[in-house]
């Protein structure tokens, strides 16, 4: 007679008990939350104009949740947009001053002298060259995005460990076996946290567009809703901002777990 021990949950199983616990905690952090504003706006008889209850953001909402669905696509797709030109062109970069180390810290200050230029001011110009549409906030989105992936890129192709840099050398690989086996792997963690700093600045970008001058997208909405004095849609709008924006990051949290399986959990947030 054998005595069977059971079985330890398969990883799998594992990994989707620890997402389940999150995201129960999360809503439970994001109710408490909720009810606190509620109840805090109706104790101290704050005005709707000045802040208005969740109550009544919910029913803002629901009654314009076509226009604000509407409005999100425009948005995500701004977002998504100047988010994939920035990883090409921020990746691209990266590549360049890694390499080509004469002329790496020439761009790499010319990167930074762009990047602290104020986008708002820089949101009229781009209006003027690409037009009302969705052109120009996607310009703003990329050069909001473009600046982490650089600086991640950069950091995770130069911080190869030594030793496996020498090894390649002795066995003779060439520099793009170099690359594909030890720079590009080793490079993948930061190139993915840069991702997911870029990811939400994007959307931000998009919506800071919107704000100057545009026709639709969730920014315009916030717009015409601020100058009706609708506080409840002004909120439901920068909500649906936030929830974007967390979707987006934990899309990415979800492929990079795919992609970066070998990665620590205690190196990933």
């Amino acid at each position: 007679m054998t005595v069977s021990a059971a079985a330890p949950p398969a990883p799998v199983q594992r990994v989707g008990r620890r997402r389940a616990r999150k995201l129960i905690l999360n809503l439970a952090y994001v109710a408490a939350i909720l009810i606190s504003w509620e109840v805090l706006v109706r104790a101290l008889n704050i005005g709707k104009l000045l802040l208005p209850p969740p109550s009544a953001v919910a029913g803002q909402a629901a009654k314009f949740a076509g226009l604000l669905a509407s409005s999100s696509a425009v948005t995500l797709t701004e977002a998504a947009v100047g988010f994939l030109f920035a990883v090409v062109v921020g990746i691209g970069l990266a590549l360049l001053i890694t390499y080509s180390t004469g002329i790496g810290s020439v761009i790499m200050t010319t990167l930074v002298g762009i990047n602290a230029t104020p986008k708002v001011a820089v949101a009229p110009i781009l209006v003027i060259w690409l037009g009302l549409g969705i052109e120009s906030k996607i310009a703003l989105a990329f050069l909001l995005a473009f600046f982490p992936i650089v600086v991640n890129s950069v950091r995770g192709f130069a911080d190869v460990p030594v030793d496996l840099l020498n090894l390649y050398r002795l066995i003779h690989a060439t520099p793009l076996q170099v690359f594909r086996k030890v720079r590009l792997p080793s490079a993948l963690p930061s190139i993915f946290d840069g991702f997911k700093i870029a990811l939400p600045v994007s959307l931000i970008g998009a919506v800071a567009g919107e704000f100057v001058a545009a026709r639709q997208g969730v920014g315009y909405q916030i717009v015409l809703a601020y100058a009706n004095f609708n506080s409840a849609l002004v909120f439901a709008s920068v909500i649906t901002i936030a929830v974007l924006a967390t979707i987006l990051f934990q899309i990415l949290v979800v492929v990079e777990d795919r992609v970066l399986f070998w990665r620590p959990s205690k190196q990933r947030f």
